[in-house]
């Protein structure tokens, strides 16, 4: 066995951004049972931004899975140029099989939870690995805050002024709340509280966004397309509220502990969402169509819930 100083690790993480941070406790449990491993994680192109400047971790390798064979070939070369006392995969895939490790992840598993994040992390134990500790992955360093202030001076933001944002996309369309309910959200709560409000996105998303600064340019802002992806949990790290669809935001919430109101359609809030003291779920109970979700009941569960943290 390797001395501690010595010991490498591989992790194989997701592809899409939202299933990535859903992982993040994974990385963090594996950083405070190793404190002086070596990390390797391998992770899909659109999530790499989220991960290439953690300190928790030593080597990030993008694997896209949409891209040819050489590709893949090129991977499997790499991560066999060194040897993993243990090759932790959270796809289920071949991958490790691929790799020269002393102790692989298993095929056959079987969970107790139905949340994916928490399925993630029963993982460890199956290895023999106790999960948790002292240690927080780090979603955004100081350096990044203070490129976030900027950005948000530039609007004319304030600091002093607490800030609700509002995420109106997703992966799909069908989890889309329409954007036309979210400026009709935002534009109560602008109404009714002394808020700023920023519409955030990828640069896709940038046309959803404008809709929603169209409600009063002088307090709601769009950022979409114009912060990296920890520029955006920075953000999230202090907003009063995070207002969302089934998206990537919404994990960026739970992880950084802020008031969550979540909008579902089609997708399980069992496996996906969180109901605790400051989440909250929304959804018609009758239909999976997102359309049939007034705006007048997400307002009042975004109202409630900030009355209740007592921020405004």
């Amino acid at each position: 066995m390797a001395t501690p100083e010595r010991i490498s690790i591989l992790l194989v993480t997701l592809s899409n951004i939202g299933d990535v941070i859903l992982t993040t406790p994974v990385i963090a449990s594996l950083r405070s049972i190793f404190p002086w491993a070596r990390l390797t994680v391998v992770a899909g192109p659109r999530a790499a931004p989220l991960l290439e400047k953690s300190r928790l971790i030593d080597r990030l390798l993008v694997y896209d899975k949409q891209a040819g064979l050489a590709h893949k070939l090129r991977l499997v070369r790499v991560l066999r140029e060194e040897f993993y006392e243990w090759a932790v995969d959270l796809r289920n895939s071949a991958l490790p099989f691929f790799v020269r490790a002393e102790r692989r992840s298993p095929i056959f598993r079987h969970y107790r939870s139905k949340r994916a994040r928490d399925r993630h992390l029963e993982i460890l134990p199956m290895m023999n690995l106790k999960p948790g500790g002292s240690v927080k992955f780090d979603f955004f360093s100081k350096e990044e805050e203070a490129a976030l202030s900027e950005k948000l001076k530039a609007k004319g933001f304030l600091p002093s002024v607490p800030c609700v944002v509002v995420a109106p996309g997703a992966g799909s369309e069908a989890k889309r709340w329409p954007v036309e309910n979210f400026a009709e959200v935002v534009k109560g709560l602008a109404e009714t509280s002394s808020f700023n409000f920023a519409a955030v996105g990828d640069s896709r998303e940038a046309p959803l966004a404008e809709k929603i600064s169209g409600v009063d340019p002088r307090r709601v802002v769009s950022l979409a397309g114009e912060l990296t992806l920890r520029e955006l949990a920075a953000l999230v790290s202090e907003a009063a509220l995070v207002l969302s669809n089934d998206s990537a935001c919404m994990h960026l919430g739970y992880e950084l502990c802020r008031p969550v109101v979540a909008v579902f359609g089609p997708t399980e809030p069992e496996k996906y969402g969180r109901e605790n003291e400051i989440w909250r779920i929304v959804r018609n109970p009758d239909s999976d169509s997102l359309r049939d979700l007034a705006p007048e009941k997400v307002y009042a569960v975004c109202r409630e819930l900030l009355d209740e943290s007592s921020i405004d």
